[in-house]
């Protein structure tokens, strides 16, 4: 109807609302189409907030896509054009100043710049909480806060985040957010060595998600939970979850954390030692990845599998030459879990 009338802030308007779908329904080809045709749309548009608009439709994305590098360009514009909103706008619900910063962490975060990352997170939680729109705070914490806690390893912070997010879920009834709080929730405890409690857990809480475990949020946890099938001695549960994750992930072009996922699966054959030149196939194939996407976060990841990988065959100076391959490449990040692990692991080589 828009393009009939031409309509020029309801076609925004319109784009705007099916390139929101087409991120929940986790289908980010079609919603980078959908943020080509809002950025074509807004070129024209006198309206400055609307190029905003389209450049952070486009980061996320990217951001999605796996494309870290051309994400953080778009996100970064966006940032840099915050002093030029007067007031929020007209076709975006949540507040853009606060939004943009929680993507900016994610995609720093991913490049390797951990530092950068948790504190932008830390003062993004902090604005959240002032401005009070509950559903931002919800991304401020559920996009963010939470993961980036997790990834880091800092499990006491992860903890804090997933129970303010599920008091405020409750205090607000924001089912959706609610669902993925106590999933993560779940997870926390399981990765903090409580695999007894935790795996059951992350499974029911999982499974009462139900459709919403298509949310492109919950990927993650759907990651952790094969990963935990690992270190609970049943590998091969492990390796079906991951299997059905990676399907989704090729048919949604929902890239950015496959990554990690294949280097999952990698650790799962590797526990079954029937097949380790798969398993470290797996690891190389990861370790593509995350360097085509630029995310360093990832490559560290792959770096320590690989280590220990080969660790394991004798070839302890190949592992030591990939650990410090990777961890000479950050210039940050270094109090987070995994880089101390790859220190560890490089000290021990050095014996």
């Amino acid at each position: 109807m828009a393009d009939r009338l031409d309509d020029k802030d309801f076609r925004l308007r319109a784009l705007w609302g099916l390139c929101i779908d087409q991120f929940n329904n986790g289908q980010f080809g079609k919603a980078r189409a959908l943020a080509d045709r809002f950025a074509n749309a807004a070129a024209n548009s006198s309206d400055k907030t609307d190029l905003m608009l389209a450049d952070r439709l486009m980061a996320v994305a990217l951001h999605y896509l796996g494309d870290q590098t051309d994400a953080r360009l778009r996100i970064d514009r966006v940032n840099a054009s915050l002093h030029v909103l007067v007031e929020k706008p007209k076709i975006f619900p949540l507040d853009l100043r606060i939004s943009t910063q929680y993507f900016r962490a994610r995609i720093l975060w991913l490049q390797g710049l951990a530092d950068q990352a948790q504190a932008l997170a830390a003062r993004n939680i902090e604005e959240g909480r002032a401005n009070g729109h509950a559903l931002t705070f919800c991304s401020v914490l559920g996009q963010a806060a939470c993961p980036i806690a997790f990834l880091a390893g800092d499990f006491d912070a992860a903890e804090r985040h997933g129970t303010e997010l599920l008091k405020h879920t409750e205090r607000h009834a924001i089912r959706l957010w609610g669902l993925w709080a106590r999933a993560f929730n779940a997870a926390v405890i399981a990765k903090r060595g409580d695999l007894a409690t935790g795996l059951p857990l992350l499974r029911e809480e999982l499974n009462r998600a139900g459709d919403a475990r298509f949310l492109p949020r919950f990927l993650p946890l759907l990651g952790e939970l094969a990963a935990c099938f690992g270190e609970a001695d049943q590998a091969e549960r492990g390796l079906d979850m991951i299997e059905d994750v990676l399907a989704r992930c090729n048919d949604r072009q929902e890239r950015w954390y496959l990554p990690e996922l294949i280097r999952i699966k990698g650790e799962l054959v590797r526990k079954q030692a029937k097949n380790l030149p798969a398993a470290e196939k797996c690891f190389g194939e990861a370790m593509e990845i995350a360097t085509q996407q630029g995310a360093r976060f990832w490559e560290l990841r792959c770096a320590i599998s690989i280590a220990r990988f080969r660790i394991g065959q004798g070839r302890n100076a190949d592992a030591r030459s990939v650990l410090e391959n990777v961890c000479g490449s950050f210039a940050e990040a270094s109090d987070i879990a995994d880089m101390r692990v790859a220190r560890d692991l490089i000290a021990q080589l050095l014996i």
